[in-house]
């Protein structure tokens, strides 16, 4: 963390400048007070802080819940979200969304058009998820297009959802500093959810945009030094495990809960900062884990942690202050700040009907040959079947 500071002091000091895909990057300015009053306002700019959007009073502000997953979407796991998450309301009759974070290896697509024609954020986590952190870490702006411009495009064509996928997640949360922030801007993305905060858990950070020098900490290096207008940073405010480390996935925090009360005391204990702690400001409280975590029987340890969470979200169903959505969701209320009362009754947080454009699912199977791997891959699409099997440099598998 403090090497990454330094990096950015020595390059705010240096008059850093740099050239990305032909654009000019230079580093954001401060935000001052009266910047922050007169200049940065919402909709379409918020300086990085704990106050609350639109000034509202506490009592106003509706608690936001992130519950999301990063990785593949499978038949795996898809059983798990259906028993979950289907059947749970918002207070406002609305079905609770969640946001997930999809690879390109292993998801189903037509299970990914099941997601969302249910009104779930489907998000990218990258076409390869390399296991490899400094592959993220050093990423040049190219490869950064290929890996998520173009997933964009893959989900698009295969899942059958619109081409205007809004959000991303850095695979391993190892953002790639300003080359990503460029591609994700011009690509027309909307925001960002990788950057955990310890420094800023009570009160906690809400999300802000990149028009202004960030405050937040940097516990992942490379952050990003340039200005980038309009484009949100949706801050992961760290969990505390029982032994009082920061952990920004609840499936790090440690030690490992064991039993459904321990996962439910886990969950509330944090739930409580932003809620009802003495410097709870409702900046929106996530739950950012795997499925792996919670899903499954054979093993004692997951089964008590899937029933600790289902528990601990029929807690918040009885709560007439607590909304859990999809961050896409969630940033329209940030931008857009109206009082709890008005919720029912506006749109905000209200689902569209959507219609099933994946009434074929196509089962393909790829031989070594028609893939860069040494065994064979499987994929299940709401379109035919390319003649080979999709990947980096070729998402939509043309020959």
């Amino acid at each position: 963390m403090f090497g990454s500071r330094l990096l950015l002091t020595t390059a705010l000091c240096l008059g850093y400048v740099a050239i990305i895909l032909g654009q000019t990057v230079t580093p954001a300015p401060a935000c001052t007070d009266q910047i922050r009053d007169e200049n940065c306002t919402l909709p379409a700019c918020r300086c990085s802080g704990n106050d609350i959007p639109g000034n509202l009073d506490i009592a106003q502000v509706p608690q936001l819940v992130f519950l999301t997953f990063d990785d593949a979407v499978a038949i795996q796991n898809i059983d798990f979200y259906r028993e979950v998450l289907f059947h749970r309301k918002n207070p406002n009759n609305q079905s609770i969304t969640a946001t997930f974070f999809i690879t390109h290896e292993y998801t189903n697509y037509t299970l990914v058009h099941e997601l969302y024609r249910l009104n779930h954020d489907i998000a990218l986590h990258s076409m390869t998820h390399n296991p490899l952190t400094a592959y993220w870490a050093s990423l040049n702006a190219t490869m950064w297009q290929r890996e998520v411009v173009d997933q964009r495009e893959q989900l698009a064509s295969f899942a059958r959802v619109p081409a205007t996928i809004q959000g991303l997640r850095a695979p391993f949360l190892q953002i790639g500093g300003d080359p990503m922030y460029t591609v994700l801007a011009q690509g027309g993305f909307k925001w960002e959810c990788s950057r955990p905060t310890l420094n800023f858990r009570k009160p906690g950070l809400w999300p802000y945009t990149a028009d202004y020098r960030s405050s937040q900490d940097c516990q992942i290096a490379p952050c990003p030094v340039g200005q980038y207008k309009g484009f949100w940073t949706v801050p992961m405010i760290d969990m505390m495990g029982e032994d009082n480390e920061g952990c920004a996935m609840v499936d790090t925090c440690t030690p490992v809960p064991e039993t459904a009360d321990a996962t439910y005391n886990l969950l509330m204990k944090n739930f409580n900062d932003q809620y009802t702690g003495s410097e709870a400001n409702r900046a929106p409280f996530g739950i950012f884990t795997h499925a792996a975590w919670l899903n499954g029987t054979d093993d004692e340890g997951i089964a008590a942690r899937r029933e600790g969470y289902s528990r601990f979200l029929d807690y918040l169903g009885t709560k007439n202050d607590v909304y859990i959505v999809g961050i896409s969701q969630a940033l329209e209320w940030v931008k857009n700040p109206i009082p709890l009362a008005q919720i029912a009754n506006s749109t905000l947080f209200k689902n569209p009907t959507r219609a099933n454009n994946c009434p074929t699912v196509y089962n393909c199977r790829y031989a070594p040959e028609q893939t860069p791997f040494p065994t064979e891959r499987y994929m299940s699409l709401c379109s035919p079947c390319p003649p080979m099997y999709p990947w980096i440099g070729n998402p939509l598998g043309r020959p």
